[in-house]
C-alpha cells in the first residue's frame, strides 16, 4: 500500500545520497563501447583516449607568402650587404600552407624582399625553419588528441579528422525506459472520461532526456496500479536499459503503489522531498540501474526530472551537462597582444583555493588542438596592447562551468606514461577531470610558483651536484611547501631512424656534417640533460646542425626523425618504440610529480596517489618501453 513519506529528505541531502549511490553501484560501468563515424559523433562521449594516427601538419608548410630558402645561405645578409638568390635555383616562391622541401628550410616573407625579373634580394639573415610550420607543430603522431570521457564538440571533429581518424570509439547513449502508471492516465486520442488525464508527462520527460543526450523508449501502454505488473515490467526492462523512470503513484494516496514496487528491489533511498512542487519523489535501485519514481503532477515531475535525471545521466556518462557560459578568472601572468587587432586567446581554466584561474595556451591560427584542448577564450580588444598579471578577465567558456572549475590542471613536462595514467584514472573514475598544458620542467615550476597549478613535474639534471631535481626545487620553490612523488625513471638518449643508418653511437656524433639534429625546447629536462652531456664530452653545440630547432614534446622529436626532417633527436626511449625507430641510450632520468602540500587531501590528488599500485594500471606498464616505474614519495 501507499507510504506516507516515511523517508523524507531535504533536497541537498537527497542529491548527495543519490549521487553517492550511483557511484557506489558503479552505474557508470554500464555503458558499452561502440565505434561510429567521426562526423556522426557530435555530443558523444569518448570511451578511450584517441591517439593521432598522423601528425598535424604532416609536412613542413610555409606559414607565410614568400620565398623558400636554405637558412645557411642567408647568413651575413644586411641592409649594407644584401644577398641575392636566383628564382627556381636558389629559391622558389611559396604561398601560405604550401610544402617547404629540402634543400629549403626557411621562408622569407614576400614583403621583406625586393624582387627582380628572375632574382630576389634579402636584407637580413633567417634562422632554421623561420616562417615554417614544421611537421607535428600542432600535434604529433602518437599523441593523445582527445582524452577519454570527453564530450565531442565541433572542434574535436576537426582534430579527429586532422589526426587521421574517420571513426571514433564512444560510449553508447544512456538508454532510459519510461513507464507511466495509473488507470486514470490515457494516451492522446483515447476516449476520456471524467477523472482521466492525458499522458503528457512521458513525452515531456522524454524531451528532457533527449536534451541531456540520452535515448529513451516509452512503454507501449500505461500500466495499472498493480505492484506485480509494474515489478515484472521493471525486471524485463532492466536487461536493456540503464535508467528506469516510473511516472505517477509516488505520492501517499491509497492508489500510490510505486514505493512498494521500489522497495521490492532494494530499500528506497528516500521518499519525499522538502520542496514544493516536486515533493513526492522516490528512488531505489535494481543493481546499478536507478529506479526513479516521479510524481504524476506535471510541474512536480518536470522539476524532479531536471534535477535527478540530470544527475543520473551525468554520473553514468561521466560528463557535466552544465551549459557553456562566461566566467570571471584571474590572470596569473602578463600577456601581450598586438595593437589594432582583437585577439582571441585560448585558455585552460581551473579553481585553486576558491580562485578561478586561467592559463593561456600557445597561439597560432593553424593549431586546432588549442581549441579542442582549450576550456574557453579570452577576448582582448584591439586597443589593448596586453593584460597585466593579476587582472580579472572574462572567459567565454567552451564547456560547462562545473566541468572546468572541477578539473585538475596539470602544467609541466610532457610524459606519455603520466598522461596515460591520468586517462586511466578518468576511465576508472569518471568524476575525475583533468587538463594538461605541456610547458617543460621550468615552465611548469614557474606556473606552480605563480599559482596557476597545484601539480607539475620535473626532470632537471643539475651539473654541479650531479643529481636530478633537488637543486632546482630548492631554487625555485624553496622548502616545505610541496611534496615530491618519484613517478618513474625514463631512458634518455638519441632517437634515430630504424636500423640507425648513419651509425650514430655517441653524443659526439652530433657535430658530424652529415647529421641533422632536432632538440627539445629550452627549459625542458631533456634539453638540460643534453647540455650537460655536451659539456661533459666537450662537444661544441654551435657545430650541431639543428641544435636551435625545438620541439615541445618527445613525440614531436620522434616524428621529426620519422619524417626525415632530422637524422636524430633527443628524447625518451618510449616514443622511439612507438614510432618504430631505434634508440641510443645516454642515461636514465628521474621524472617526479610535484604537488602542493596543502592539497594532498584534495580528492583528485588523493585519487592519483592511492591508485599508484592499481593492478590494472601496473599491467599496462609492460607496453611502456624504457620506463622503470617507481611510484613513491621522497623527501621534499
Amino acid at each position: 500500500m501507499g507510504e506516507i513519506f516515511l523517508k523524507k529528505e531535504k533536497l541537498d541531502k537527497a542529491v548527495e545520497i543519490f549521487r553517492e549511490t550511483l557511484f557506489k553501484y558503479k552505474s557508470f560501468k554500464m555503458l558499452k563501447e561502440e565505434e561510429i563515424p567521426v562526423f556522426s559523433s557530435l555530443g558523444r562521449i569518448t570511451s578511450r583516449p584517441v591517439y593521432a594516427k598522423i601528425s598535424h601538419p604532416f609536412f613542413n608548410a610555409s606559414a607565410v607568402d614568400g620565398y623558400a630558402l636554405a637558412f645557411s645561405k642567408t647568413a651575413g645578409a644586411s641592409i649594407n650587404t644584401p644577398k641575392e638568390f636566383s628564382i627556381g635555383i636558389d629559391t622558389i616562391p611559396v604561398n601560405t600552407g604550401e610544402p617547404v622541401k629540402s634543400p629549403f628550410d626557411c621562408v622569407v616573407m614576400i614583403e621583406d624582399v625586393i624582387k627582380g625579373k628572375d632574382r630576389i634580394r634579402i636584407f637580413s639573415p633567417l634562422h632554421l625553419y623561420e616562417n615554417v610550420r614544421v611537421i607535428g607543430e600542432d600535434f604529433s603522431k602518437g599523441e593523445i588528441v582527445v582524452p577519454v570521457y570527453e564530450k565531442i564538440r565541433p572542434e574535436h571533429i576537426g582534430v579527429l579528422i586532422a589526426s587521421g581518424h574517420n571513426t571514433v570509439y564512444v560510449f553508447e547513449k544512456p538508454k532510459v525506459y519510461i513507464i507511466p502508471t495509473g488507470e486514470e492516465v490515457k494516451r492522446l486520442g483515447e476516449v476520456l472520461s471524467e477523472g482521466d488525464v492525458i499522458d503528457s508527462n512521458s513525452f515531456m520527460i522524454a524531451s528532457i532526456l533527449e536534451s541531456f543526450g540520452a535515448s529513451f523508449r516509452i512503454s507501449d501502454r500505461v500500466l495499472p496500479n498493480d505492484v506485480e505488473i509494474i515489478r515484472k515490467e521493471i525486471e524485463k526492462a532492466s536487461h536493456e536499459f540503464h535508467i528506469i523512470v516510473l511516472i505517477g503513484g509516488s505520492a501517499k494516496g491509497s492508489r500510490d503503489y510505486i514505493v512498494d514496487v521500489l522497495n521490492s528491489f532494494s530499500l528506497v533511498l528516500f521518499h519525499g522531498l522538502n520542496i514544493q512542487p516536486g515533493k513526492p519523489l522516490a528512488i531505489s535501485f535494481n543493481g546499478p540501474i536507478p529506479l526513479i519514481g516521479l510524481p504524476g503532477f506535471p510541474v512536480s515531475s518536470f522539476i524532479d526530472a531536471k534535477i535527478f535525471l540530470k544527475i543520473a545521466v551525468e554520473v553514468i556518462t561521466g560528463y557535466s551537462l552544465d551549459m557553456p557560459e562566461k566566467l570571471e578568472c584571474i590572470l596569473k601572468r602578463a600577456i601581450t597582444s598586438p595593437l589594432g587587432v582583437e585577439e582571441f586567446v585560448r585558455v585552460k581554466v581551473t579553481n585553486i583555493g576558491g580562485e578561478n584561474v586561467c592559463v593561456p595556451l600557445k597561439k597560432g591560427a593553424a593549431n586546432i588542438s588549442t581549441v579542442s584542448n582549450g576550456d574557453g577564450v579570452l577576448r582582448i580588444e584591439e586597443n589593448i596592447e596586453g593584460i597585466e598579471k593579476g587582472t580579472k578577465v572574462i572567459i567565454d567558456l567552451f564547456k560547462g562551468k562545473d566541468e572546468v572549475l572541477n578539473q585538475l590542471l596539470f602544467v609541466g613536462s610532457n610524459d606519455p606514461l603520466f598522461e596515460f595514467y591520468l586517462n586511466f584514472l578518468k576511465k576508472e573514475f569518471p568524476w575525475f577531470k583533468f587538463g594538461i598544458i605541456n610547458a617543460g620542467s621550468l615552465g611548469g615550476l614557474l606556473s606552480f610558483l605563480r599559482g596557476e597549478t597545484i601539480i607539475t613535474s620535473i626532470h632537471l639534471f643539475d651539473l654541479e651536484s650531479n643529481s636530478y631535481n633537488t637543486p632546482y626545487l630548492k631554487k625555485y620553490l624553496g622548502e616545505g611547501t610541496y611534496a615530491r612523488l618519484h613517478f618513474a625513471n625514463r631512458n634518455q638518449g638519441l632517437i634515430v631512424r630504424k636500423g640507425n643508418p648513419k651509425g650514430i653511437k655517441h653524443i659526439s656524433d652530433l657535430i658530424r656534417d652529415d647529421i641533422r639534429f632536432v632538440n627539445r625546447q629550452s627549459g625542458s629536462g631533456t634539453r638540460v640533460f643534453l647540455d650537460y652531456l655536451l659539456e661533459k664530452f666537450k662537444v661544441n653545440k654551435s657545430q650541431i646542425r639543428g641544435y636551435e630547432m625545438e620541439e615541445i614534446t618527445h613525440l614531436g622529436v620522434a616524428n621529426a626523425v620519422l619524417e626525415g626532417i632530422a637524422d636524430c633527436g633527443m628524447g625518451i626511449e618510449y616514443v622511439a618504440r612507438v614510432f618504430d625507430l631505434d634508440f641510443v641510450k645516454l642515461g636514465e632520468e628521474e621524472y617526479e610529480i610535484i604537488i602542493r602540500k596543502d592539497y594532498l587531501q584534495d580528492p583528485a590528488i588523493n585519487l592519483i596517489i592511492k591508485n599508484l599500485d592499481n593492478k590494472n594500471f601496473l599491467k599496462e606498464l609492460e607496453r611502456f618501453a624504457g620506463y622503470s616505474f617507481v611510484g613513491r614519495f621522497k623527501e621534499a
